[in-house]
């Protein structure tokens, strides 16, 4: 995958390619979890966290 900026939008084959991730077998525990995490954050906050997190993710594994 070629790097990206944390707040750039995702396409609609991103979506696709995030929605099959997520029928792999530990995706929907994994989903479970992140956005029950997601909502011990203030909701005015989660978009900020989720660019944090998105900016990291792609630090640390965008140039694999």
């Amino acid at each position: 995958m070629a790097e990206r900026d944390a707040s750039e939008k995702l396409s609609p084959s991103d979506h696709l390619k995030l929605l099959v991730d997520l029928m792999k077998p530990t995706g929907p525990e994994l989903a479970r979890r992140w956005l029950a995490a997601l909502t011990l954050v203030p909701e005015e906050e989660r978009e900020g966290v989720i660019e944090s997190v998105e900016a990291e993710i792609l630090r640390q594994f965008a140039s694999e």
